[in-house]
């Protein structure tokens, strides 16, 4: 009598979601200038305006999901927007060179709760890497959370936590729902459109190369 072989147990949600986004995730990081040892106060003013431009109508877009309500516990007193007010203001800049900021238009779809989530486990997760983001900014420019720099600085030596509490609601969600390819698929949506918020000439560059060596191969002049 044969046996059959169990069935590998499914892999948590966030072992899902972290594979499942790498590439997105790798190819944002790849853009940014934060990290450069020559980064410039220029460079990271010009940073966090744009970063400015994606959370305000982002945030926005959150709060009138007809599901924000099935999340908002996730993330109460999380919001950004105010963060990037603060610093920019501590940078020097007035609320009306605020106000004319341009602002993103290709936002991901959060009509759902599990799309909701898929955005927020980016948001959330950013702050994990605005911890190596702020020891840089003080070392390179003298730049500290109560300086210019709060954004990056996330919630502060209890951001490990706070990650944590943000993935155990995930998880109890997504064991209860099962939307697991819904949420990952929100993820990356949220990745890719921040990318090309940020970095829209680097993508337009790369993505010219590419067309020209797909060209290439197929003999195309």
């Amino acid at each position: 009598m044969l046996i059959p072989m169990p069935l590998p147990l499914p892999l948590p949600i966030l072992e899902r979601l972290k594979l499942g986004t790498r590439a997105r995730h790798v190819a944002l990081e790849s853009r940014t200038v934060l990290m450069d040892k020559d980064l410039s106060h220029t460079n990271y003013h010009q940073c966090l305006q744009r970063f400015f431009g994606y959370y305000v109508p982002l945030e926005k877009r959150m709060l009138a999901s007809p599901a924000w309500h099935e999340i908002e516990f996730l993330y109460n007193n999380r919001n950004k927007t105010p963060q990037l007010v603060q610093d920019l203001c501590e940078l020097g800049f007035k609320q009306h060179v605020l106000d004319a900021l341009p602002r993103c238009n290709r936002l991901p779809e959060l009509v759902t709760a599990a799309q909701l989530l898929g955005c927020l486990y980016v948001i959330e997760g950013a702050t994990l890497g605005g911890q190596i983001i702020t020891k840089h900014l003080s070392a390179r420019l003298d730049i500290t959370p109560e300086s210019g720099g709060s954004f990056f600085a996330g919630y502060g030596h209890q951001t490990g936590s706070h990650w944590k509490a943000f993935g155990a609601g995930l998880t109890a969600f997504a064991t209860q729902v099962g939307s697991d390819e819904e949420i990952i698929s929100s993820a990356n949506s949220t990745f890719k459109t921040l990318d090309y918020w940020l970095y829209p000439t680097q993508i337009q560059d790369n993505q010219q190369k590419d067309n020209q060596q797909d060209s290439q191969q197929q003999g195309i002049p």
